[in-house]
């Protein structure tokens, strides 16, 4: 059987303090509250989400995209290493195994979603319910939100590689 609680944890353990190491649960209420509240916003408004296709071709894109980011980190963090040690001094080396766990987590959701959004597609809907509706509107906006944080990541790596 495949887990994938791992990836699950690995992605909440980056939502901590770099300088004290506590978590942030104001982070983790953004990443998860903001989505859930969006979602039921969706449902109580009775939304209906249309272009099931169409959504579902923009995530199997930004799946194998991301495939491409793990594979292009792997090589970040070997050079992180080879660079700086593995010792827990190494910046570059924790800001790629932050960057992993986001991105892998990224992965899951936009799988998780994709495959929602597959099998409303094989069904013929092209319009689904204000309940799935919910439930996408969720993994999108969480979805979006992981990606900011790993576009935030991103950024503070590459400055982290220049100075």
């Amino acid at each position: 059987m495949i887990d994938l609680i791992p990836i699950v944890k690995d992605h909440f353990q980056t939502l901590r303090s770099h300088a004290d190491n506590r978590i942030l649960w104001g982070e983790i209420a953004f990443f998860v509250g903001a989505p859930i509240l969006l979602g039921g916003a969706g449902i109580y408004l009775d939304w209906k989400l249309r272009g099931v296709d169409n959504i579902l071709a923009a995530f199997a894109i930004l799946a194998g995209l991301l495939f491409n980011l793990l594979v292009l980190l792997f090589d970040v963090a070997t050079k992180a290493v080879s660079a700086g040690g593995s010792n827990a001094q190494n910046v570059r080396l924790k800001l790629a195994k932050h960057l992993q766990a986001n991105v892998t987590y990224a992965l899951l959701v936009a799988l998780l979603a994709a495959g929602i959004l597959g099998v409303a597609s094989g069904m013929g809907m092209e319009k689904v319910n204000r309940w799935l509706t919910g439930v996408l509107i969720v993994l999108l906006a969480h979805f979006t939100l992981t990606l900011l944080m790993v576009m935030r990541r991103i950024r503070a790596a590459f400055l982290q590689s220049i100075t």
